[in-house]
């Protein structure tokens, strides 16, 4: 990667500016991702797709043609006759004849790890210079040609967008609020930056794959992702057998007309907004909630942890993603791509003092436990399967996390984040975005 690339869209993002940039080594031509994961992570998301249309689910799926999008696409979309990319091409222009189509998948790197790391990786220089965004970012990848798709209103007033363009080409038209129009045309390899308040039209060549990252702007997103947590915490705090919604009698019994109404309901639960936002709980949230997404590079929601058998104490392991640390009380929270979860007295610091000393080598938990006390090495052993279901840790001897297999379901969206005090423990739990 060239370095001065990221300075420039940097650069770009505080002006708010749009660009075309080389993103990846013009002699190499050495993209950052496999297009067969990309493929293969697609047609996953699309699996449960194809018996209708999923709402409230992610990740998200949806075919567009010239005239909109088709609400149940079914075998139009990627299925098992289809072995890679090229062959579901070809089915679909023998399908489609003369037909632009585009097929889109909203947030796929939460159903594969790799993709989801090497997607951090890419994006972690700019957040180097800019800092890390304090909202979730948006995934999206986008597959097809011959179709240009107008710009979405309610993403191009809020969200700024990155395009990495990963095969074929695009041609981008941005109209900025004075009028301006600029016409960028891209290739694999290139970045399209489009700011905020930006109307864009792109229009895809045929075999076509794009990356796209929505980076939030609007400090209205802020406002509704601080009212989520606040309201998860109300709710935490008034569930029970007498909070049902209360009805009042109007005009009260015995009052007279013009008295003023009674509202000790509603001024009740503003007296316990108000304890929340004064109270420490809030911003012990939101500090944790900081953390995971900080974490995770703002990709969220996150891959979930890893299932499989976990490290034993012969077996050796080795470090591959930091541990953010925060104090917590008297104690710490630890924030591990993407997730969080407590951890008391000084075990943990110890461990991570040895994995550290060890970082060159690749320790077995029974040498790390080796300047420990006996009582310790039962914390260490569990601590060290924590880290490795959530990929900090690796065994040295254990393959890496295969391609995403077919789902049989999505992954339900709830009607709203509910974010309580014991956020530690999990990953924000996936949403669609409310538009302001």
């Amino acid at each position: 990667m060239k370095t001065t690339v990221w300075d420039r869209l940097a650069a770009h993002h505080r002006e708010g500016s749009p660009a075309r940039l080389r993103v990846w080594d013009e002699e190499t031509g050495e993209p950052p991702f496999d297009n067969r994961l990309v493929y293969r992570t697609m047609a996953a998301a699309a699996a449960p797709f194809r018996a209708g249309t999923r709402f409230r689910a992610l990740p998200d799926v949806r075919f567009l043609v010239e005239d909109g999008w088709i609400g149940a696409p079914g075998d139009l979309l990627p299925g098992p006759e289809d072995s890679s990319a090229q062959e579901y091409d070809r089915r679909l222009d023998a399908r489609l004849p003369d037909r632009g189509r585009l097929l889109s998948v909203e947030q796929p790197l939460l159903l594969d790890f790799g993709l989801w790391s090497r997607t951090r990786d890419l994006i972690a220089p700019l957040w180097q210079r800019i800092g890390c965004p304090v909202l979730p970012v948006v995934t999206e990848l986008l597959a097809g040609g011959g179709i240009t798709v107008p710009a979405d209103p309610a993403v191009e007033a809020t969200h700024a967008t990155l395009s990495f363009v990963l095969d074929g080409g695009l041609t981008a038209r941005l109209r900025a609020g004075d009028g301006d129009v600029r016409t960028f045309r891209a290739t694999a390899g290139d970045v399209v930056y489009r700011p905020a308040g930006c109307r864009d039209d792109v229009g895809y060549r045929p075999r076509t794959l794009v990356l796209r990252l929505r980076i939030p702007v609007d400090p209205r997103l802020l406002h509704r992702a601080v009212e989520d947590v606040v309201s998860g915490l109300l709710q935490e705090r008034r569930y029970g057998a007498d909070d049902a919604v209360p009805y009042l009698p109007c005009p009260p019994p015995g009052r007279r007309r013009d008295a003023a109404a009674d509202v000790r309901p509603l001024a009740t639960t503003a007296a316990a907004l108000g304890e929340e936002c004064a109270g420490p709980r809030l911003e012990r949230v939101l500090r944790i909630l900081w953390a995971r997404r900080a974490s995770a590079g703002a990709l969220e929601p996150v891959p979930p942890p890893r299932q499989g058998p976990p490290p034993e104490a012969g077996l050796r392991v080795r470090v591959t993603a930091p541990v953010l640390r925060m104090p917590d009380g008297d104690g710490w929270v630890w924030a591990v791509n993407g997730h969080a979860f407590a951890v008391r007295g000084q075990l943990g610091e110890l461990l991570l003092e040895r994995l550290r000393e060890d970082a060159a080598g690749a320790p077995t938990v029974d040498e790390l436990c080796g300047r420990l006390p006996v009582s310790a090495h039962a914390g260490v052993l569990a601590l060290v399967r924590k880290l490795h279901a959530l990929r900090a840790v690796e065994l040295t001897d254990a393959p890496a996390d295969g391609p995403p297999k077919e789902r049989e379901d999505a992954v339900e969206r709830p009607s709203a984040v509910r974010e309580p005090a014991s956020a530690v423990g999990g990953s924000p739990q996936p949403e669609k975005e409310r538009t302001p």
